[in-house]
């Protein structure tokens, strides 16, 4: 994908004091400016970007006033004037001159630190702004000089250290500024270690908390390009869609738009990957932006819409305008590539054999000379030169020149495109040797292998069905032990646990204790008994590989978390506690650590101990920020806080469960906080809690206020009860059942009981104004307004209002013109 530009944004305190004052200076016969106004006047055209002009005034300053007190402020502000000019040089010595000086010491640190960074001398920049954290930990540019320190550390790939620097900056200041961009690199830091997940949560995390960023396009590409690299494409066109439309930057715009086109590539969606690869190229020509990417973006999609002309001019105009790109490779192999496919086998050979020589002492191309001896093998092969195909194999895979050899070597193929992941090609393969030649002796081997390619791919059905044919159909194979290894395989990714449990020990049975195989037959026969319940034998199992297989470091962490699971399960919750702690402490900064620190903050939770649980929830948040499970932790510390009866705390962290893609768990938060809102609480509490929902989520406001009106109407406080209402009316929708018609009614009728008829008839005939469509609503409260237009013998009134009711034809039109009939009848004595 596209190399992204560093952001090196830095919110610079401009060294100035005070408000400035210049009391019209320009003209002739005015007096000698003071040494107070000349510097004010200086900070001022240095604020303005004028440096030139401040430069004279800061000269002005010091011939006219050479004994000032603002000697070292001057000359500081001198120092900067240099650095924004660009002479680093002259800046470096004032700086390093104002070093003897005790005033403004963090300042003079802060600038030097900048002009060594300018300069590209790191160290010394690390020095200084090292310098001036420890010395200076109080100081305005102390926040500076984190970030400065980490991207110092950033630029020179330290990327452990850089990330730590900017965790520091953000736990010691969190409400500066600087704090979004440390969030930010931490999400960088995590793509350039190709950390996608984490890379994606830390920036899912930062537009959450950042809304109103400028930088949310480029956070939704980092997530873009995190999916991207997960294979999860689908993810990525929504990420890349997003970035798009909010990116501002040309090039932003771009990289968002061929992205698209190889999402939907990679999705086999080939009319919407033409139509992001045509607005990329439009929109990078109209804005003189065309790039590499771009071109062989389309030139890809072309090939794969098999309109190899298209895609031959796109290749050509790729190479002629680029001649210096990374990826010219690309472009002569996919020109290889096409003219194989349109059988122009002549051309196909010249091309790949020149890739061959072009690029065969270039170390980075491996992946491309691999592929053209690939394709020239291929070549040949059709044209009918065996031989020089079967060479070209052997380079590959070191195969011989005869018939038997040409089939290990597509074998071969099929193993490669297993080795790099590519699973579906791999597959392909297998089949053409499988139908090609069945006879061939390799052809246990290739089901074997068409077996596990199937497995890794999650056709568990397909690749079962594979491997049981193979025993069926070759049972002297030497692969029929491996076979039932990747069978019990098959059987757990299915989620059989007895036929995994019964087909792994058969295995374990018929192996030697070398066998590679053997340590991940254990964990899985392990995790069998442990899924069945069965934690006697689980936690035996496990003992063993503890004890058989102590350099398997990435199993054994694994399984001494299942120990600690299965010492939590047997009733030996101290045990497990204390291996839980042991792993949170070995494993730190890893999945095993979070899941352990989950488990103890849900024992603690379960134990009703809440302040342990929310300690361990809390130290997970801090700790792990971009986690997967970040919305899990959130939800168990709203359970906890609402256990303990401290709702609007309950309510805070249940709203940061504010992913919809979360699902089950975004539906069971909001759920919890309709729960919160509905508990019978005493009035002094529920009050107090309404209302620091009120001051804490005003996206609850609304819910709170109903929640409130209730309270105050229960004491009898009708006049707060109509009040409450009218602030939730006001409120921007939350997420409660009540409708605005229902709170207006309600206003209504508390107004009746408090014998304010004339008010009352006010309330519920807003109904009808305000909520026209509401129509069981309106009548009901035309019914109120009626009674009380008779009980107040405002006989004209009803009757209007019985009509208004008649006209909606709804059931009440029986009792509406009851009505009417009774009052023309004994009050206006109508017959």
């Amino acid at each position: 994908m596209l190399k992204r530009s560093h952001r090196y944004m830095r919110i610079l305190i401009l060294f100035s004091a005070g408000i400035f004052f210049w009391a019209a200076m320009a003209g002739s016969g005015l007096a000698q400016p003071s040494e107070k106004e000349l510097f004010l006047v200086a900070q001022k055209a240095f604020e303005d970007g004028f440096y030139d002009v401040a430069m004279r005034y800061i000269q002005q300053l010091q011939e006219q006033f050479p004994q000032t007190d603002r000697r070292v402020e001057s000359n500081l502000l001198l120092g900067q004037c240099y650095f924004f000019k660009g002479q680093y040089l002259k800046a470096y010595n004032i700086f390093h001159d104002l070093l003897k000086e005790s005033a403004f010491k963090d300042a003079t640190l802060f600038w030097l630190g900048e002009t060594y960074l300018k300069g590209g001398d790191y160290v010394q920049a690390e020095e200084q702004y090292n310098q001036l954290i420890k010395l200076y930990a109080d100081s305005i540019y102390t926040s500076q000089a984190y970030y400065a320190l980490g991207w110092v550390h950033f630029e020179q790939s330290r990327l452990e250290k850089a990330q730590k620097i900017f965790i520091e900056l953000i736990q010691k200041f969190p409400e500066h500024q600087l704090a979004e961009e440390a969030r930010f690199k931490i999400g960088e830091i995590a793509f350039q270690r190709q950390q996608y997940e984490d890379c994606s949560g830390y920036f899912k995390d930062y537009i959450g908390r950042y809304p109103q960023s400028t930088h949310q396009a480029e956070a939704y590409f980092y997530m873009g390009e995190s999916a991207y690299y997960l294979e999860d494409f689908l993810t990525a066109v929504t990420y890349y869609a997003k970035a798009e439309e909010l990116a501002y930057d040309h090039k932003l715009t771009l990289m968002a738009k061929v992205s698209l086109g190889w999402s939907y590539l990679k999705l086999e969606k080939l009319k919407l990957a033409q139509q992001y690869f045509d607005q990329a190229y439009s929109y990078a020509r109209e804005k003189g932006i065309l790039s590499d990417d771009v071109l062989l973006g389309r030139a890809s999609l072309y090939s794969a819409m098999e309109e190899y002309q298209e895609a031959l001019k796109s290749y050509a105009e790729m190479i002629e305008r680029f001649p210096d790109s990374k990826k010219l490779s690309d472009a002569y192999l996919g020109q290889a590539n096409i003219y194989y496919l349109r059988e122009d086998y002549g051309n196909a050979i010249d091309s790949y054999q020149s890739i061959i020589s072009r690029f065969a002492a270039q170390k980075d191309y491996v992946d491309i000379l691999e592929k053209a001896h690939f394709g020239l093998a291929w070549s040949y092969l059709k044209r009918g030169n065996i031989d020089e195909s079967i060479k070209n194999f052997e380079l590959i895979k070191n195969t011989t020149t005869n018939k038997t050899v040409k089939i290990s070597a597509l074998t071969q193929v099929g193993d490669a495109y297993q080795d790099v992941g590519q699973l579906d090609k791999a597959v392909e393969i297998y089949d053409e040797i499988l139908r090609d030649y069945p006879e061939s002796p390799y052809t246990d081997y290739v089901q074997y292998r068409q077996g596990i390619a199937l497995l890794k791919n999650k056709k568990i059905d397909a690749a079962t069905l594979s491997l049981r044919s193979l025993k069926t159909n070759f049972p002297k194979s030497k692969y029929l032990t491996d076979v039932d290894y990747y069978l019990a395989l098959a059987y757990f990714k299915k989620g059989d646990w007895s036929a995994t449990r019964d087909q792994i020990v058969q295995f374990i049975g018929a192996v030697a204790k070398e066998n590679p195989f053997l340590a991940e037959a254990r964990y899985i026969l392990g995790l069998s008994y442990f899924n069945l319940q069965d934690y006697a034998n689980a936690l035996k199992t496990f003992q063993i590989i503890v004890k058989d297989y102590p350099d398997e470091t990435a199993m054994i962490k694994n399984v001494e978390m299942s120990m600690a699971k299965c010492y939590y399960k047997v009733g030996d919750v101290k045990e497990a506690i204390r291996r839980f702690t042991d792993l949170i402490a070995a494993y730190p900064q890893t999945v095993i650590a979070q899941e352990a620190m989950i488990w103890v903050g849900d024992h603690y939770l379960e134990s009703a101990d809440y302040d342990s649980a929310i300690v361990h929830y809390r130290q997970f948040i801090e700790r792990f920020p971009g986690s997967p499970k970040l919305s899990l932790v959130f939800y168990e510390l709203g359970q906890t806080y609402q256990a303990k009866g401290e709702y609007d705390q309950a309510v805070g962290v249940y709203k940061r469960v504010n992913n919809p893609g979360d699902g089950e768990l975004y539906t069971k938060a909001r759920l919890a906080i309709a729960d919160i809102f509905s508990r019978e609480l005493d009035s002094a509490s529920a009050l107090e809690t309404y209302q620091d929902i009120i001051k804490t989520s005003p996206e609850f406001r609304r819910d709170a206020f109903i929640k409130m009106a209730v309270v105050y109407q229960k004491d009898q406080d009708n006049a707060k009860a109509i009040e409450a209402y009218q602030s939730a009316l006001s409120a921007p929708e939350g997420f409660g059942e009540i409708k605005d018609v229902e709170v207006q009614f309600a206003i209504g009728d508390l107004q009746e009981l408090s014998n304010k008829p004339d008010k009352a008839v006010e309330e519920y005939l807003k109904l009808a104004y305000l909520y026209p469509k509401e129509t069981v609503w309106i009548v009901k409260a035309y019914l109120r307004a009626g009674r009380i237009f008779e009980d107040t013998e405002k006989w004209d009134d009803a009757k209007m209002v019985y009509q208004k009711i008649i006209q909606y034809k709804t059931d009440e039109l029986k009792f509406a013109q009851e009505r009417t009939d009774w009052i023309n009848e004994h009050i206006f004595k109508q017959p």
